[in-house]
């Protein structure tokens, strides 16, 4: 998958990223926060964006700022 078809149709916003570790989390509005990760190209092969893990809240964020603190709170679990 690549950046485009992750943020298409307005379905989902990036609310962490890290460039050290290529990864970003997004959320999609309502109840769901996305794992992905960057893996580059090798040979052939092109670089392509993969889905580590899901994460279903249990209360629908108020906005940007609460899905952000949730998804903090969720990458120091995998660091």
């Amino acid at each position: 998958m690549n950046l485009f078809d992750i943020l298409s149709n307005d379905e989902r916003v990036i609310v962490l990223s890290d460039e050290g570790a290529k990864t970003i989390f997004t959320w999609n509005k309502s109840l769901t926060l996305q794992y992905w990760g960057w893996f580059p190209a090798e040979g052939y092969k092109a670089s392509y964006w993969e889905e580590f893990s899901i994460r279903t809240l249990s209360e629908v964020p108020a906005n940007f700022d609460i899905a952000r603190k949730a998804a903090l709170e969720w990458q120091v679990r995998f660091f």
